[in-house]
């Protein structure tokens, strides 16, 4: 099964994949792919916080990149937390559109289940410059990728929960 949560920054969408993920592990520790690279003080808190929450509940993996490699062996349901980051990721290491939505695609192929976090960055103003608009661009046909692949779709809004597939 694959399940697809998103919505905006700080929307409650992580704290509901997180739960769904140890439902579905049914008493296994499920694999938490972290893709954030350690950048800055402000990134390094939100890592600390999303560790904190998590606790021991979680064998963590951290892959910024290849994640899906990362993933190959995986028997138990795995969240990736999150792919906005992992595009933030595939973009500053310039890698191609064609490698992007390949990626997308390996990990849709995995055979456990796959819950994956995407933020929703399309419904707020346009970019004023070309290196955001391509992010919000790719960002959005990454959601549509996933949202026509994925078993279960969900939008969390104010931490409140709307399954849309």
């Amino acid at each position: 099964m694959k399940i697809l949560f998103t919505g905006g920054v700080k929307s409650g969408k992580s704290r509901h994949a997180e739960k769904r993920v140890l439902e579905m592990s049914r008493g296994k520790k499920p694999v938490y792919l972290a893709t954030t690279e350690l950048l800055d003080p402000e990134m390094k808190e939100r890592i600390s916080e999303h560790r904190r929450r998590r606790g021991s509940k979680f064998h963590t993996l951290e892959e910024p990149l290849h994640l899906a490699d990362t993933l190959l062996s995986t028997e138990v349901p795995v969240l990736v937390e999150c792919l906005t980051m992992w595009l933030n990721n595939a973009m500053h290491y310039q890698l191609s559109e064609k490698k992007i939505f390949a990626e997308i695609e390996n990990l849709l192929l995995l055979e456990c289940d796959v819950i994956f976090v995407l933020n929703e960055v399309g419904m707020g103003i346009i970019p004023d410059n070309s290196l955001a608009r391509k992010f919000a661009d790719l960002s959005g046909r990454i959601a549509q990728q996933l949202g026509e692949a994925c078993d279960e779709v969900n939008l969390c809004v104010a931490g409140i929960l709307l399954k849309i597939k």
